[in-house]
């Protein structure tokens, strides 16, 4: 994208002062506003007037008041200074597809990833050529004069985390009549900044309202763009880290401001005897853009007409594809790389050639994987040679003769930008790991009638499923034992390894069936919940954690069983009591409840056995308070899940419930039948 400041159609701009008192009398008199309106007043006690006088309020306080002069005159022109101020500024992939959906009539949202607040900045300046875009902003930003240069700019207020359901409505229909009037809006999935690097899961929230009313038919197309933006430095490193510790001393909030001001008087006094050095590369690729008018043809789907259950679900699976989408085109910066180099050496150390040699073998790596590298000059010794120089600046790396080391109090904040390229090598190592412990299944000669995939749990291997394996091919199955690095990987990334390991199974057989064993509930929910595998048979389910796990939560407290688990232990966590279910404020749940419903006819079995010699776990199970009957590990409460065909308990613990000959002839039976033996 070029750096022109103005755009070439009004249709990209939001709303104006002169459609402002239009948009705002549209939502006063909007049928499902009004509805709204008098349930709240039912409820409250208040008369329809002092309702319908808070929704005047509550518009008032959303709708913009884009100003195209101040936008262009000012705004752009500070974000551009800002931007390349600040960082060298680099725009690595664009997909062309992108041009023409600006060009055409379709709605457009942008789709990012949440790095900084400079995210706002930088996606903002590098669009500005062909729209100017609203943003959602929160609370903290409605002061006098802020508020009115924001509004001004095209944004709009959103109060995050509000239960006022008449508010949430005067939202959601902001959105919508957003949508439908062509302006182009800016959403950030994860819902809020990442704490770790990593990308976080996402939030339906704005993605929700957005859509909700979208069919095959709708007037006009809405295409969303997945926008992916990394950093050699973010400004708020450490302090989106102190929130992982929730208990670490913090500074006062003086001292914070203070802090805040001392740094900007520094760089500016820096800036101005031109001795401030950047910090390093600010790196945004444009992914491919979807459209959902052909998103929904593909799949057969009118949002507007599916039941509000079916439609999250759907929404789910949308979002996780564009998250899925956003991670592949992650930009990877040298900031990142160099830090992923030096952790991979035993105690962050390296000399300089075995340094260099490890860069260029995680370049190709990367390459291979289809990651989108920005390497300065084409040059990959300048590329670590950069890489240094900002970890060095920032005393995150030192120097002892020719050995580079990480300064050891300061390895979490480098840790933070090598997980924000992460993703890449997970899925790569699975793939790799799976391929040694269980070859890929090659599509047969012939079609199979019936095939079985098997999925184990958390840590745990294939072998633990041998024996109900070995029932099933006595049963005419043909059978797939998925192995997997259980404890190295958290869900989204094991789902899609066990996606691309069933892919090739499918399209090999006439039916699949699934059995799964306590986790592997959760991943062939993942694979199921949005209907990829069109000719799954049925399912059985194992002791799944299918509420989340209260014993999951317990042991996440201790460092041993989260450096033994793995990020699978805190995916597992049940954050939110037993039995809820329901959306959040912001229409999501936590990470279990986001996987979806098998669309198929699925059992469950639970065991009741809460004490066995051979099963650690069923010793503090012992000792805790436990509510309710359990299997040792898991709550029988915890298992259940919405839309189940059949349910049964059996007396087995968690560790070898696969192994209870009850369990073995109840799974046959539910294959073949959809029920289990109610004796």
């Amino acid at each position: 994208m070029s750096t022109s400041a103005q755009p070439d159609r009004a249709l990209l701009t939001p709303f104006g002062p002169d459609e402002r008192p239009r948009i705002l009398d549209e939502l006063v008199a909007d049928a499902e506003i009004q509805t709204a309106a008098r349930a709240a007043a039912a409820l409250s006690g208040r008369s329809i007037d002092d309702e319908l006088t808070r929704v005047r309020a509550y518009a008032d306080e959303i709708v913009p008041q884009y100003n195209a002069r101040l936008h262009h005159r000012i705004a752009y022109r500070f974000a551009r200074r800002l931007a390349t101020t600040l960082f060298r500024v680099r725009v690595g992939l664009v997909d062309e597809a992108i041009q023409h959906h600006l060009a055409a009539d379709a709605s457009v949202i942008f789709a990012i990833n949440h790095r900084s607040n400079m995210d706002y900045v930088l996606v903002a300046f590098l669009a500005a050529e062909r729209v100017a875009l609203s943003f959602a902003v929160g609370e903290w930003a409605k002061v006098w004069p802020l508020d009115t240069l924001i509004r001004a700019l095209g944004a709009f207020f959103v109060r995050r985390g509000s239960n006022d359901a008449l508010y949430r409505k005067v939202l959601e229909r902001y959105v919508q009549l957003a949508v439908a009037h062509g302006v182009t809006q800016a959403m950030f999935l994860e819902g809020g900044l990442s704490r770790d690097g990593r990308l976080r899961s996402p939030k339906l929230g704005l993605l929700a309202y957005a859509t909700r009313h979208l069919s095959r038919s709708s007037a006009r197309d809405l295409v969303i763009v997945p926008v992916a933006i990394n950093y050699d430095r973010v400004l708020e490193d450490r302090t989106l880290l102190r929130d992982l510790h929730p208990d670490a001393a913090r500074p006062s909030g003086a001292r914070t401001l203070v802090s805040a001001l001392a740094w900007v008087a520094k760089n500016i006094g820096l800036y101005v005897r031109g001795r401030l050095h950047r910090f390093g590369y600010a790196c945004v690729n444009f992914g491919p853009p979807l459209s959902m008018r052909r998103y929904l043809s593909e799949r057969g789907l009118d949002f507007a007409a599916l039941s509000e259950s079916d439609r999250f679900g759907e929404m789910q699976r949308l979002a996780t594809v564009l998250m899925s989408e956003i991670a592949s085109v992650i930009p990877v910066t040298p900031v990142s790389l160099v830090s992923t180099a030096l952790l991979s050496f035993d105690g962050g150390g390296a000399t300089s050639d075995a340094l260099a040699a490890r860069v260029r073998a995680l370049t190709g790596e990367l390459s291979s994987t289809g990651a989108h590298l920005y390497v300065p000059r084409q040059d990959p010794d300048y590329l670590l040679q950069v890489g240094l120089r900002m970890l060095t600046l920032r005393r995150l790396v030192a120097k002892d003769g020719n050995m580079w080391r990480i300064v050891s109090r300061e390895r979490e904040v480098v840790a933070y930008y090598a997980n924000s390229i992460e993703h890449f090598f997970a899925v790569r190592a699975i793939r790799a790991v799976r391929g040694a412990a269980s070859p890929e299944p090659r599509a047969a000669a012939r079609r199979v009638a019936k095939s079985a995939v098997l999925v184990h749990g958390l840590a745990r291997t294939a072998r633990s499923m041998a024996r109900l394996g070995q029932a099933l091919e006595d049963e005419g199955y043909q059978v797939y034992n998925f192995d997997y690095p259980s404890r190295k990987f958290g869900l989204p990334a094991l789902v899609e390894a066990l996606a691309d390991y069933v892919r090739p199974i499918a399209a090999a057989s006439d039916r699949v069936d699934f059995v799964t064993h306590s986790m592997g509930g959760l991943l062939v929910r993942g694979l199921l919940g949005g209907g990829t595998v069109a000719n799954v048979g049925r399912v059985v389910m194992l002791a799944p954690p299918n509420r989340g796990s209260a014993m999951a939560s317990r042991a996440s407290t201790y460092a041993w069983a989260r450096g033994f688990y793995g990020q699978a232990l805190l995916d597992l966590r049940a954050d939110r009591p037993a039995g809820d279910m329901s959306p959040s404020e912001d229409g999501n749940t936590d990470l279990v409840g986001r996987l979806g419903v098998p669309r198929c006819e699925f059992g469950i079995i639970a065991g009741t056995r809460s004490f066995h010699p051979l099963q650690p776990t069923s010793y503090y199970s012992s000792l805790a308070h436990s509510f309710g009957s359990h299997d040792g590990t898991v709550q029988v409460n915890e298992t259940t899940l919405p839309g189940m065909t059949d349910f049964l308990t059996v007396n087995a613990n968690h560790t070898f419930i696969m192994d209870h000959d009850e369990t073995i002839r109840q799974t046959v039976r539910f294959l073949a039948s959809g029920r289990f033996l109610h004796e």
